[in-house]
């Protein structure tokens, strides 16, 4: 995708996940358990914040934590003015610079496709804890599948290198293009190959259901599955996001 694209889904489903907050800050989050949506509201703004620190400096940053007196209005006002840095930085960003990130490419890129995808997912969240969350756009819901299986899932795997042991999953896309091998292990290690293949499961559906699985965020029951279920259940068990 273009960044110019990702600029787009960043400021809308920002805007569409504040507004939501404005109705029911106490909601509780149910697919992040133990949260609110004040929580969610918090934790975007400092992941707005922080990410825009990086990519306006290119070097690496501790993410700030938000004020803890902040509630209500204050705190969807924070939140927004953080969301606005980033915004401007993005904006202002040369793509080509170098910048520090923890997954390819190493420019401002990657900050354009994770925030996009971070503030998508988390407006899906608020979405479920004040109503019924729409599907998350199928184009970027296959981006955010690429990042997931190249960037997170290789960095949860490798802190616990005896968890799996060559296990695979195929996942294939029923909306548009897009299907995924993936091997888990051993010894840590995780390859992904965008092809089509046999994996000890497969699971098939939507772009927007696969993404939201990877997550943890839906479970296997809302897609197609074939072969070994009990190699989905292990990811949902050990994969958390």
């Amino acid at each position: 995708m273009e960044t110019a694209d990702y600029l787009g889904f960043v400021r809308e489903r920002s805007d569409a996940l504040l507004n939501l907050a404005r109705t029911n800050l106490d909601a509780a989050v149910p697919s992040c358990p133990g949260w609110t949506v004040a929580t969610l509201v918090a934790h975007n703004g400092e992941e707005w914040g922080w990410s825009s620190t990086v990519v306006r400096t290119g070097a690496r940053s501790d993410v700030p934590a938000a004020p803890e007196a902040l509630a209500g209005a204050a705190l969807i006002g924070w939140a927004e003015e953080r969301r606005d840095e980033l915004l401007a930085a993005l904006e202002e960003a040369d793509p080509t610079a170098n910048c520090w990130t923890f997954g390819l490419p190493r420019t401002p890129v990657f900050w354009f496709r994770r925030q996009a995808l971070e503030t998508a997912v988390h407006a899906w969240d608020c979405e479920g804890a004040v109503g019924d969350p729409a599907p998350i756009d199928g184009e970027l819901a296959s981006d955010g599948i690429d990042e997931f299986l190249t960037s997170m899932l290789p960095r949860q795997v490798k802190q616990r290198p005896e968890g799996w042991t060559g296990q695979s999953l195929h996942l294939h896309r029923t909306d548009g293009e897009g299907e995924w091998m993936v091997r888990l292990g051993p010894d840590g290690e995780v390859s992904t190959e965008n092809s089509h293949g046999k994996g000890d499961v497969a699971l098939r559906g939507p772009a927007s259901s696969l993404y939201l699985w990877c997550l943890n965020r839906v479970p296997a029951a809302d897609l197609e599955l074939f072969g070994d279920p009990s190699v989905a259940a292990k990811w949902t068990s050990e994969i958390a996001f």
